[in-house]
């Protein structure tokens, strides 16, 4: 009888640690798909963090990535075995950008821009400078009364000291070797009574293929930035501000004459991004316009001749 009820009494154990096994599947799975649907971090997100996949590093001579954060900002650019990261989006997606990065197999950033200190765009560089090895960050000089005294840009300041790193004010006019490619700040020009407008916007240049990345740059900066006389006609424009009409304004446009198009704004945000007016720009010029609240992560190919885009989706 003895031996009988310690046999009934290992299996009921044995049957315990089964359900309680399945239970913390469930759960899991739950979480993973709430975080996914939030967009907080993807399944791919998540199985990198748990050390549960080792991603796949994106085979190209360069790749610009234009990482789904939301209703933000937050770019990859890799050429060879150097990388740029400018903004990381919200806090929130610090942890989104990081992972993305180990996913690319990435354990150093040449070069993190900071387009300018508004939450959405900065608030994820401090988790990134925190563990990643950085050894560049790039700024706009603000002038005083324009210096935020958010948390997040605090955050920022102190992940930066910490580091050991200092801040290079972007330069309008000075170039950037990264691998086989060339970034050129064109912006900041000027002073401004708007944060936006401080947004450092940037060029790169692979062979025969061309980027602009414009922050949240306004039609004030796009117009300084043509006044200056810099060359914007590109192939791959990162439409300023998340696609609002405060940007892309005809002029710029129209000197910019973009074959490609990338939006990034968050699935059904507040502010009604991406604006009709720039929706029907941008259509009159090209119909390779790319989402990030419709499409996810999207991820542009360059051999210096040609452009291919990846799309991850939603």
């Amino acid at each position: 009888m003895a031996k009988r009820k310690t046999k009934t009494k290992k299996k009921t154990v044995k049957n315990k640690k089964t359900l309680a096994g399945c239970i913390a599947a469930i759960v899991v799975v739950i979480v993973v798909a709430l975080l996914d649907m939030t967009g907080i971090a993807t399944y791919e997100d998540v199985m990198v963090m748990l050390n549960l996949s080792d991603g796949q590093v994106t085979d190209a001579e360069v790749s610009v990535h234009f990482i789904d954060v939301g209703q933000g900002d937050s770019i990859l650019i890799r050429s060879g075995d150097e990388n740029i990261l400018i903004d990381a989006g919200e806090v929130e997606y610090g942890e989104t950008v990081l992972a993305y990065l180990r996913n690319e197999g990435i354990t150093k950033l040449d070069y993190v821009v900071a387009t300018h200190p508004h939450s959405d765009h900065i608030g994820g560089i401090a988790e990134v400078i925190d563990n990643v090895d950085v050894e560049n960050v790039i700024a706009p000089k603000v002038s005083s009364d324009m210096t935020p005294s958010s948390n997040v840009y605090k955050a920022f300041l102190t992940s930066v000291k910490e580091k050991g790193l200092s801040i290079t004010a972007a330069s309008p006019g000075k170039k950037y070797s990264i691998g086989e490619c060339e970034l050129l700040i064109m912006g900041p020009c000027e002073h401004y009574d708007d944060l936006n407008n401080y947004s450092v916007v940037t060029k790169l240049t692979h062979g025969q293929n061309t980027f602009l990345f414009t922050g949240d740059a306004e039609k004030k900066s796009e117009n300084d930035i043509l006044d200056e006389g810099y060359d914007v006609d590109v192939d791959v424009l990162k439409a300023g501000h998340h696609g609002s009409s405060t940007s892309s304004g005809k002029k710029f446009l129209e000197a910019v004459t973009p074959e490609y198009a990338v939006i990034m704004c968050g699935v059904g945000n507040s502010y009604n991004h991406p604006s009709e007016s720039v929706m029907e720009s941008l259509s009159s010029m090209t119909d390779e316009i790319y989402r990030t609240d419709l499409q996810g992560t999207i991820v542009a190919l360059s051999d210096g001749n040609d452009i291919e885009f990846k799309v991850k989706g939603k």
